[in-house]
């Protein structure tokens, strides 16, 4: 003799909820057509009608009462079951994510010891002090190269003497940011 039921995934059995869920659905509607109508007979027929005849269709409006109260208990319970599945189903995807983390370290643990990781750890380490040290020099600006406008006039006005031969020039001082300042002078005048 085989199983009583077979291995349903979780989204089939949720499926199979579903619809049973909607079987009940139609039948509390029902149950709830049929109190209506009972009721509207029995108040339209009070005055009218033998008091058995009443108390039947009373009675029998209570076990239409009594059945739309176990529909919604089964409605209910099936809820409970849907959300119990919807449970399940995560705690089985926790469980595979959990099994493959564990193949893929236990192969990393294989291929590399913790030495290596260690070295790599410290390579990592110092290449990035160097990539910040490079980020450090890259950001920061060069200083900007400021000449004096009068000097500037005065080489000016010496490019525009007439042709003084190099060895009549003489270094007198210096500029600002270094760089010497020539004036000419004409060795007899000096």
């Amino acid at each position: 003799m085989g199983c009583l039921y077979s291995k349903n995934t979780g989204l089939e059995c949720l499926q199979q909820i579903e619809t049973v869920d909607s079987l009940l659905a139609e039948m509390l509607k029902k149950y709830q057509n049929q109190y209506d109508d009972l009721g509207r007979d029995i108040r339209g027929s009070l005055r009218t009608s033998d008091r058995r005849v009443l108390v039947h269709k009373l009675r029998r409006q209570k076990v239409i009462l009594h059945y739309m109260d176990a529909c919604r208990r089964k409605m209910e319970a099936l809820m409970q079951k849907r959300y119990a599945i919807e449970q399940l189903s995560i705690t089985k995807l926790q469980l595979d994510a959990l099994k493959s983390s564990a193949k893929v370290l236990k192969t990393f643990a294989k291929e590399h010891s913790i030495e290596k990781i260690e070295d790599l750890q410290d390579t990592l380490e110092e290449l990035t002090t160097q990539i910040l040290d490079v980020n450090t020099c890259l950001s920061e600006a060069a200083p900007l190269v400021q000449f004096d406008d009068l000097e500037l006039e005065r080489e000016l006005d010496m490019l525009q003497l007439p042709d003084v031969p190099v060895e009549r020039l003489v270094v007198v001082d210096e500029g600002e940011v270094g760089a010497p300042l020539v004036k000419a002078c004409v060795a007899n005048d000096v």
